[in-house]
């Protein structure tokens, strides 16, 4: 019997996991398998070993890990590689298949399209305000690794009509969110609509991103900034990850 376990980062924050093993009950609602469960490589539990004992427990012979992260970095392709051969160490007599992370689907564009209009309905250059779109992401050490990122920023430039944009990161990659700020604003920007691209609601969406927003307005005290939601829970990321599953089944 097949089983999906959705793989997560984790938080400190025990909550921040929650709306992806919301989406492990859809899948199992859906059918796209008899059983599905959700696991973290890191703080937060079950982990992922904890995860796939309890397919195993429930009868599964097979199981489908899901990344269930935005982009292939460094976390899918060296922390969770190691993952997964402990457990494969623990469970000698289990098949076990990594699907690709969630990438750039247009069904996850969608979502992150519906966030900026909850933040800025308008979606365009009213009142001759220029405004500009920021992708703020989280970053990875494999630089390669966000082109979904920068991807989606581009689709979305496209479907909003902003005519300033640009994807910024947290960490590791260039430019920095704070630079790209002061970038756009020398641009001539009036109003950045902020999207924090995200899933899960962690340490760096509440404490992170706020304190770098709010430095951002004292420096720039006639620029208007506004944050949309993160891509939280949404039914369509289950669109998503089952089309991945798919992938592999191919």
């Amino acid at each position: 019997m097949n089983s999906i376990v959705l793989i997560g980062h984790g938080s400190l924050h025990s909550d921040s996991g929650a709306s992806m093993i919301r989406l492990a009950a859809r899948l199992r609602e859906r059918g796209v398998a008899p059983i599905a469960e959700a696991g973290f490589l890191n703080f937060s539990r079950p982990t992922i070993t904890e995860a796939v004992a309890k397919c195993v427990g429930a009868g599964a012979t097979s199981v489908t890990v899901q990344p269930y992260f935005l982009i292939d970095g460094f976390y899918v392709q060296q922390d969770l590689p190691g993952d997964v051969a402990k457990v494969a160490a623990q469970f000698p007599d289990l098949t076990i298949r990594v699907a690709p992370c969630l990438g750039f689907h247009e069904k996850l564009a969608a979502i992150a399209l519906e966030r900026l209009q909850a933040a800025d309905p308008e979606m365009s250059n009213a009142n001759g305000t220029k405004a500009a779109l920021l992708v703020m992401a989280h970053g990875t050490p494999l630089a390669h690794a966000n082109e979904p990122v920068r991807r989606m920023t581009a689709w979305l430039q496209e479907k909003t009509g902003y005519p300033l944009a640009a994807t910024a990161y947290l960490d590791c990659n260039m430019p920095r969110i704070a630079g790209a700020i002061d970038n756009l604003a020398a641009q001539g920007a009036r109003k950045i609509v902020a999207l924090p691209y995200f899933l899960h609601r962690g340490r760096h969406l509440r404490q992170d991103l706020p304190h770098i927003l709010a430095q951002a307005r004292r420096r720039h005290p006639d620029l208007t900034i506004l944050e949309a939601p993160h891509l939280d829970y949404d039914l369509r990321l289950a669109d998503v990850i089952t089309d991945r599953l798919r992938e592999l089944a191919r």
